[in-house]
């Protein structure tokens, strides 16, 4: 009975083992193997893998004696997985990767993932794992895990079985289900459409037919250093009378306020003025960072980010006294749009409050850099080190309506957080985005959110970084093509047609707006490879 009850222990490590080298993604790309073996060290048992084992079944599926024992374990689907996981390609070149791997915020990573990822006397592996990322690159034709596994330095690599088994976890969260979590919405989104027999008249993702003109006027913000620059985009209404409502956009990390100009000039083409600050931690700021000659963003980054916002605004009311153009804007009447740290900046400007017991809780320091599938963490848990006389009461009582893009949320804020939000909110969460993972970070989140009026858009095949404007390959963080998805041309118009249609229904208040934030019209877009999923008021 005993001997069974081991035998039974054993084959649960070895399944438990495999499970761990399909989830890792190419955000994390650790290798998992040896350049020969790999051992995992669980109690007495030290179950082995042998890299030529899973180089015979990368290329063709031969199962070697020795792999059969692993293999057995395991269904036909998850060995599918592995071995298309052991050829994936991750196009990044030698240059790339080299940068990526020295900059502070790459040997940070890879600290990280050293603590999985072992060499012999269980020391960190994070100079091994550089040194094979690195060798998989040369060659020029990308990397795939397979490579990295067969020019780790080492003839054995230890894991860390407990912290293999949390990133198990993480994964059976964020990304397993993932699929079937996007289905059961988008069958919401038709049962919702259905209710309101919705009809289209015109394309809100075309350009509008309103002329306007781009001006740069300068804040001065208490928490930041000189004149601050934002950008206002103007629409030339030829009426004295109407009022222009405004739409406030806030980049993310390592971006400017050139990184959502075409959703600006289209917002501008339909009527609104549209005002694009720029926050401290631009691209220039944080490439020196990543260069090393500059320091890490300050965490008060975290605060001075929302009020750029109401400063902006308040000097917009400040021009209004004297310029007759600035006059007709209705500075009550205020959206606002955000991009990944962009979208927590909108988020805590229009209401939700910052979640210190939630931080205190998830943040200690021993935690701090522990691995994890969900990288925003990191970035979350600064928050902790803001000072204490620090502003943390930003809501803006101007703002009417608030879009985040994929935000970062989840401790930043938390339920408690996000709970306080009363004004229409729209949330778009991206499937393919690996940098704030959907699930936890706005699938889940948008529940918490208690606001009469509140939205999921779901953007299938869709990054962190397919609604960005520019060449991300060569900018503060140059990424791979892999990373940054498809043509994100074609990504666009859904962004320019939701963006649209939200505003013009919290707004201007025009209640068949309404109609476009249905499946059946976000259906007819038809950008593939791109699809969207929207519901509303989706219950807990």
């Amino acid at each position: 009975m005993r001997q069974q009850q081991l035998q039974r222990r054993f084959r649960r490590i070895w399944g438990h083992a495999l499970s761990l080298s399909t989830i890792f993604t190419l955000v994390i790309m650790p290798a998992t193997v040896a350049a020969e073996r790999i051992q995992f060290f669980v109690g007495p048992f030290q179950p082995t893998i042998w890299v030529n084992d899973l180089e015979a079944f990368a290329k063709d599926g031969t199962v070697t004696d020795r792999f059969r024992l692993f293999a057995q374990n395991l269904s036909p689907e998850q060995l599918q997985e592995l071995r298309e996981f052991l050829n994936l390609n991750l196009d990044v070149d030698l240059i790339t990767m080299s940068q990526t791997t020295y900059w502070q915020v790459g040997e940070r990573f890879l600290d990280r993932m050293g603590q999985v990822i072992q060499t012999d006397g269980f020391l960190n592996g994070s100079r091994a794992l550089r040194a094979a990322l690195i060798f998989s690159a040369q060659d020029g034709n990308g990397v795939t895990p397979l490579e990295v596994l067969q020019n780790f330095p080492l003839k054995t690599i230890q894991l860390d079985f407990v912290l293999m088994r949390q990133l198990i976890l993480e994964n059976r969260r964020f990304f397993v289900g993932r699929d079937q979590i996007v289905a059961e919405l988008r069958a919401t989104g038709d049962r919702e459409a259905a209710q309101f027999f919705p009809a289209v008249r015109a394309n809100p993702s075309e350009p509008g037919n309103l002329q306007w003109q781009q001006e740069t006027l300068t804040l001065q913000n208490p928490l930041r250093s000189g004149d601050i620059p934002f950008d206002v985009y103007l629409p030339q209404t030829g009426s004295s009378e109407a009022k222009i409502p405004i739409v406030v956009l806030s980049h993310g990390v390592a971006s400017s306020r050139n990184t959502f100009a075409y959703l600006a000039k289209h917002l501008a083409s339909h009527g609104y003025a549209v005002v694009v600050p720029q926050h401290d931690d631009d691209s220039r700021k944080y490439e020196q960072f990543l260069a090393g000659v500059d320091r890490p963003p300050n965490p008060i980054t975290l605060v001075s980010r929302p009020r750029d916002i109401s400063l902006a605004l308040d000097e917009l009311e400040r021009q209004a006294k004297t310029r007759q153009d600035y006059a007709k804007l209705d500075l009550n009447n205020v959206g606002l749009i955000g991009h990944s740290l962009g979208g927590f900046t909108v988020l805590a400007a229009a209401g939700a409050e910052f979640n210190f017991e939630k931080l205190q809780k998830n943040c200690p320091l021993e935690n701090r850099d522990r691995p994890s599938l969900n990288p925003s963490l990191l970035v979350q848990c600064d928050l902790l080190d803001l000072f204490a006389g620090a502003p943390f009461k930003l809501r803006d009582e101007r703002i009417r309506a608030v879009m985040a893009i994929n935000p970062l949320t989840s401790l930043f804020f938390g339920e408690a957080g996000l709970g306080q939000i009363t004004i229409p909110t729209l949330f778009v969460a991206a499937t393919a985005d690996t940098i704030v993972p959907a699930i936890p970070e706005q699938i889940e989140p948008y529940r918490w959110l208690k606001t009469d009026y509140r939205y999921l858009v779901v953007a299938e095949n869709v990054t962190h970084f397919s609604f960005v404007e520019g060449s991300l390959e060569e900018g503060a963080l140059p990424l791979p093509s892999s990373l940054l998805g498809p043509d994100p041309q074609k990504a666009r118009p859904y962004l320019k047609a939701v963006s649209l249609s939200f505003f013009n229904r919290h707004l201007l208040l025009q209640s068949d707006a309404e109609a476009f934030l249905t499946q059946p019209n976000l259906d007819l877009l038809g950008t593939k490879p791109f699809r969207l999923a929207i519901v509303r008021n989706l219950a807990p």
